[in-house]
């Protein structure tokens, strides 16, 4: 009976092996992995392949009962390992074998510990880093070798000053290590797949709530003011990879904190005017938050081509709502509705949708919001317009 071992390799010279994965590799019958990791095993039966796919046929059609797929770094670190578990779930026996990974090889290197940092993976995909950066004091990079834009980016966003160390063909005989500033490093082209730390001395204790107005860039489109914004999101409370809509996204305010939410997520921000679609970019640019998806139209004619939301807001629906309502129910007959209004009408209308729709009775809440300002040696009450918020959860 055929046995696969998921072996990781570690960082990539023999020596950071394990023993186990040593032997895993001596008595394997065939050895399948990209072409960097089984180059070195030329007197092994070896093929190459990368996806869960491409090795699952391997073990299908090659003679032998021992395969060894040879994984880079740790088995259960960002690796390929949870796909091919899945692939041969069910068809095959098979171990998984942990192996040192860059960055734990890469924090002993710079004499960091880790078990408090924070890991971001840039290999293929974007992530929002930003954030992660500004919340924790250390925070480790797998990179293409793109640091110099990372470096720009963190620099652009007023961490300049922060240490970043670089780690190149780590474990092998022309490994490198630079540090200096992220400012002093925003030229510094890395060589290929690299690893990267961020020490940030001062993190902030931020919760992705209720961020000052005065943070946003703004223009002539209204925004959703502070306190109001905190209710809305905090009512919303999305998960980590959450799918949401922002509906009637105005300067992105919003947007961007329900984003800082969701960081492994996506929130699509709808707004039907340029200006406030231009806002929303340069909103989602400042705070660096690539998993926002600016959606330029009326909320009717373009909800039809996204993905279904676990949540939704709706700021501003245009006139809309009833049609909003029957496109995002189809699409999830379970989502979750926060709303807010400034017209008894609108709140009228909501209220009339939830409890059409099958959604458990609305929490409504009323706030009007009263600032303090100095008017020459005085500071007098200058009263906001109150805002409806109304939130619905479906029945299950």
């Amino acid at each position: 009976m055929k046995q696969v071992t998921i072996a990781g390799m570690g960082p990539g010279s023999a020596g950071c092996m394990t023993q186990e994965v040593c032997r895993a590799v001596k008595q394997a019958d065939v050895l399948i992995g990209s072409e960097r990791l089984i180059a070195p095993y030329t007197d092994q039966r070896t093929v190459k392949a990368v996806t869960a796919a491409e090795i699952l046929r391997v073990v299908e059609n090659e003679d032998g009962e021992h395969f060894t797929v040879l994984m880079s770094g740790d088995t259960g670190f960002y690796s390929g390992t949870k796909k091919l578990v899945e692939q041969l779930n069910g068809k095959y026996a098979y171990r998984i074998l942990p192996g040192i990974s860059s960055v734990i090889y890469f924090a002993a290197k710079i004499g960091v510990a880790w078990e408090q940092a924070q890991f971001v993976s840039l290999h293929g995909k974007k992530q929002p880093y930003l954030p992660v950066i500004m919340q924790n004091e250390y925070t480790f990079f797998l990179t293409q070798g793109n640091t110099a834009e990372i470096c720009t980016r963190i620099a652009e966003a007023g961490l300049g000053n922060v240490h970043v160390w670089i780690g190149e063909n780590l474990s092998y005989q022309n490994e490198k290590i630079m540090h200096g500033s992220a400012k002093e490093l925003t030229a510094y082209q890395a060589a290929g797949l690299s690893v990267m730390a961020v020490h940030n001395p001062e993190p902030g204790a931020f919760t992705g709530t209720g961020l000052p107005d005065d943070c946003f860039i703004r223009g002539g489109v209204p925004m959703t003011k502070r306190e109001i914004r905190a209710s809305v999101v905090s009512r919303i409370a999305p998960a980590k990879n959450a799918c949401i809509y922002d509906i009637g996204a105005g300067t992105g305010s919003v947007t961007v904190e329900l984003a800082m939410q969701a960081l492994h997520g996506c929130v699509y921000a709808v707004e039907r005017t340029e200006e406030g679609c231009s806002l929303i970019a340069q909103n989602a640019h400042k705070f660096g938050l690539d998993n926002i998806q600016v959606v330029h139209g009326s909320a009717a004619g373009v909800l039809e081509e996204l993905p279904a939301p676990d949540a939704v807001f709706v700021g501003g629906s245009g006139g809309e709502l009833e049609d909003i309502f029957k496109i995002i129910l189809k699409k999830n007959p379970h989502v979750r509705i926060v709303i807010t209004a400034v017209t008894l009408e609108t709140v009228q209308e909501a209220v009339r949708l939830l409890e059409q729709n099958g959604f458990d009775t609305p929490q409504i809440v009323q706030i009007a919001v009263t600032e303090v300002k100095k008017r020459g040696q005085y500071h007098m009450l200058s009263a906001n317009n109150p805002v409806f918020i109304i939130e619905g959860s479906s029945v299950r």
